[in-house]
């Protein structure tokens, strides 16, 4: 168990039938959950009926008989599954509540997920109406799933089988527009009574990001970006550099995104011309505002950067900008093939033979304008290119936390009081 670091925000308890390292979706949400909680200075707790978690500010806690395949709840569940109520349910009830009101003592809010519209665990779900009923704090049921939109799930009359059937007392969330309003439709309330916030996706651990990649996409704020181009390249003249920082200048001004270029490459070793070389594309970054547009990762990690995290990046980019004047051969090219994400280059005899056909290749005459132009277009037609922002800026963990479950927490939305 780890000891929760002490902040100003305020105590969140997250609660399901079980957590990670058991494996499942809304385990995963559950993690995520309390990750970005925690690093957003909450104290969080993990209240399961299966829970190891090693996360900075995370608590976790178990309760064994919350998961429905602990021995005594399973045969509880299979005489209530048949519509009637063993003589020991009203016991497991009891001792649930006495335990979930202890592990939530000092707790703000608690976020109950799918307990409150799943069958998983009756006792368990009667122990929490109690404390919903009973305890003041901000309670939250988050529906990911509900048996009341399942038309062969059975319904018997009466506690505890009509507490999945009809919305408790708490503040409704969940995953989708479509789930919304089914859910609205069958609980017979406005759909404005239940909140929409979609799970997420965190691209560092999807992609196995480096600890060092990660640490340059927060430091840079890169996952705030409309586009990322990548130039993964040393920082020497005959990289035309300059035409690179032109073309984001460019595609900034004709789109008003917030377009950022990635260089990964440190200057040249071979000559110091090329150090000369990075201060005068400096004092033109400079010159032309694009000091948070630009990034030379050199400035940060003082070295080249591990083949590793180069890898990393193009999981990132929207596309590959290459603006050499010279090239032996072009292996840019190919990473990007790999990772599928499209070059945009001029068209050096290198390049041509590398990539045919299937890249954006544009005469050396040819300037920036153009090369923005080009981007433009394709990253507003394609619709792999507009899907992958869409889900980068939208609906990753961090943005999420941030923009829609803090404020639901701390009771921002609607007219809900303010909590903290």
């Amino acid at each position: 168990m780890n000891e929760a670091r002490g902040s100003g925000r305020g105590v969140v308890a997250l609660i399901h039938y079980t957590a990670p390292p058991t494996v499942g979706g809304v385990e995963t949400v559950v993690a995520r959950q309390a990750r970005y909680l925690a690093e957003a200075g909450y104290r969080v707790r993990v209240i399961a009926g299966q829970v190891e978690m090693e996360a900075p500010g995370v608590e976790a806690i178990q309760i064994p008989p919350m998961y429905g395949g602990h021995g005594a709840i399973v045969d509880l569940q299979k005489v209530l599954a048949t519509g009637h109520l063993p003589p020991e349910f009203k016991a497991w009830r009891e001792q649930l509540r006495a335990a979930l009101s202890e592990a939530l003592r000092g707790a703000d809010v608690a976020i109950l997920h799918n307990v409150c519209t799943l069958d998983k665990n009756l006792a368990l779900s009667a122990a929490l109406y109690d404390l919903v009923c009973q305890e003041p704090r901000r309670w939250i049921g988050w529906h990911h799933d509900a048996v009341i939109l399942r038309a062969e799930a059975p319904r018997f009359p009466g506690e505890p089988w009509d507490l999945l059937f009809r919305p408790w007392p708490v503040i409704h969330v969940t995953v989708s527009e479509a789930r919304r309003q089914a859910l609205a439709a069958a609980w017979k309330i406005p759909p404005e009574q239940i909140h929409v916030i979609p799970n997420g996706v965190d691209p560092g651990d999807f992609f196995r990001w480096t600890p060092l990649t990660r640490s340059l996409v927060e430091q840079l704020g890169l996952m705030e970006a409309d586009v990322m181009l990548l130039t993964p390249v040393r920082i020497t003249r005959r990289k035309n550099l300059e035409t690179a920082i032109a073309v984001v200048k460019a595609l900034r001004e004709k789109t008003r995104w917030d377009a950022r270029l990635v260089i990964t490459g440190p200057p040249g070793p071979h000559s110091p011309a090329n150090r000369a070389y990075l201060e005068e594309l400096r004092r033109l970054r400079a010159v032309w505002g694009l000091e948070n547009a630009v990034h030379f990762l050199y400035e940060f990690v003082g070295e080249g950067l591990p083949e590793e995290s180069v890898a990393d990046f193009y999981t990132l980019a929207d596309a590959v900008l290459l603006t050499s004047r010279e090239e032996g051969f072009g292996l840019p090219v190919l990473e990007a093939g790999l990772a599928r994400l499209p070059v945009f280059a001029y068209a050096l005899p290198p390049l041509e033979e590398l990539g045919g056909a299937d890249v954006f290749l544009f005469p050396e005459t040819e300037g920036p304008e153009a090369l923005a132009a080009a981007i433009a277009h394709f990253l507003e037609t394609d619709p792999i290119a507009r899907l992958r922002r869409r889900v980068r800026q939208k609906f990753t963990w961090p943005a999420l936390i941030q923009n829609q479950v803090i404020p639901l927490i701390e009771g921002r939305v609607g007219n809900l009081p303010a909590r903290f």
